[in-house]
């Protein structure tokens, strides 16, 4: 299969993965996104490739502005105004990474991310539509 073809796949999945989530399946997909940028930033630090860990970081940024975008800090109230602070914190962060190639820093956004990742993983699916209703900004 082409380069051009698997990209086509992947993106043609992807879309039909959205199409069919609810709005915590698809951060809990966002967050696998930016795991696996940071991942991939913290392999090419090692290897010295900083170029390549500007663009990996500045991925998993895009994906973090994105959450940002999505939080509804009146109705989510604090548990919403807390997740704009957390992804604040980790873009400042990962900002510092891409700068220096730091392995730590990355590791330390890879590892808080994930954590998260597994509390959102672990709201039980009943309480979704609630969540939806009070943490997300919604657009038609």
């Amino acid at each position: 299969m082409s380069a051009l073809a698997l990209k086509a796949y992947r993106n043609t999945a992807l879309d039909s993965r959205c199409e069919d989530s609810s709005k915590r399946d698809l951060v809990i997909m966002m967050y696998d996104a930016a795991i696996d940028a940071i991942r991939i930033a913290r392999e090419h630090a090692l290897r010295q490739e900083r170029r390549a860990v500007n663009a990996s970081t500045t991925r998993a940024l895009s994906i973090l502005s994105g959450l940002r975008e999505t939080l509804d800090v009146e109705k989510g109230g604090s548990v919403a105004a807390h997740l704009n602070d957390f992804y604040q914190f980790l873009m400042r962060r990962l900002v510092r990474a891409g700068a220096s190639s730091s392995t730590e820093d990355l590791a330390e956004c890879q590892d808080l991310l994930g954590q998260v990742r597994e509390a959102w993983a672990a709201i039980a699916p009943q309480t979704v539509g609630e969540v939806n209703r009070r943490m997300f900004v919604v657009h038609s």
